[in-house]
């Protein structure tokens, strides 16, 4: 299930009011304000996504007749990122604010000034996706819902590659410091690791180590890490925040934790040469092929 769609009757009413409220906005459908007055008999709609908070005031008077469906995606099997933006899927319809993000975007893109070099950009998903342990993250490019699939689909148009990945903070040892890594795979299980670095331990598994969120850079003085600057748009968020546990063995046994966020992660070209960059699925090889060369 990923929304839901209330139908309201035309039976005359007052209050009843339908309350939305996400990411610290909020919206309001009045259906008895918005139906009363018409000439003819119609009925009243309204759909939203099954992560938004919703509120129904009380009815004053009248009685507020109504019809509620659970909106659920026809599962069709995992389909790649390239299926996922084609004609006659049925997915999400188009944001109301996509054509105008793609706009500024390609704006941004434009700008000889943005991102002179290239770069990383990462956005921290803005709505709840079901992420498991049985899940894998191809999975979830069918099911992304408002702002996020207007994120996805504007960079697919503009022929970008965004991707789908984990992002995970854990202490490193190797710089004494918290570092983070991202990698595109399902929840990443820690149960069969013995390295107390966990974030070497994924980079050693294909994962690509980046700057921590909230660090200026890693103070890394091990060759495996060369990390790579992401810039975030949006944070990530809590809500899509997966707990993993691995196990160290010191003076005594002890229990760790590992904290995974989902996000969309793209690379940008140069000024001039927007396309002409290693997606980030590449840069993840590349680096991983440099970390097998040292260790």
């Amino acid at each position: 299930m990923f929304g839901s769609l209330v139908i309201v009757f035309p039976t005359a009413h007052e209050g009843g009011t339908l309350h939305l409220r996400h990411d610290g906005q909020e919206w309001t459908f009045n259906s008895g304000l918005e139906l009363a007055g018409l000439r003819t008999p119609t009925i009243g709609y309204i759909a939203f996504f099954s992560d938004i908070e919703h509120e129904v005031a009380p009815v004053i008077s009248g009685h507020r007749v109504t019809l509620t469906y659970n909106l659920y995606f026809y599962d069709k099997g995992p389909i790649s990122k390239k299926d996922s933006t084609s004609e006659g899927n049925s997915y999400p319809p188009v944001a109301v604010n996509e054509r105008a993000f793609r706009e500024t975007l390609e704006d941004f893109l434009e700008n000889p000034e943005f991102l002179a070099v290239g770069g990383t950009l990462g956005f921290g998903l803005r709505h709840i996706y079901p992420v498991s342990k049985s899940r894998m993250l191809r999975d979830i490019y069918n099911l992304l819902k408002g702002s996020d699939a207007a994120v996805f689909r504007s960079f697919k148009t503009l022929g970008f590659e965004p991707t789908l990945y984990m992002y995970y903070e854990g202490y490193s040892w190797q710089s004494d410091s918290t570092e983070a890594a991202i990698i595109n795979n399902v929840m990443f299980s820690f149960n069969d690791t013995e390295n107390p670095d966990i974030i070497q331990e994924i980079a050693s598994r294909g994962g690509l180590v980046v700057w921590h969120k909230d660090h200026a850079q890693i103070d890394s003085k091990e060759k495996w890490a060369n990390p790579e600057k992401v810039h975030w748009v949006t944070p990530v968020m809590e809500f899509n925040r997966q707990e993993g546990s691995y196990a160290t063995y010191g003076n005594s046994p002890e229990l760790k934790l590992v904290y995974g966020y989902l996000c969309l992660v793209v690379r940008i070209g140069k000024a001039g040469e927007r396309l002409a960059y290693p997606t980030i699925a590449q840069l993840q090889k590349e680096r991983h092929r440099e970390r097998s060369s040292v260790i």
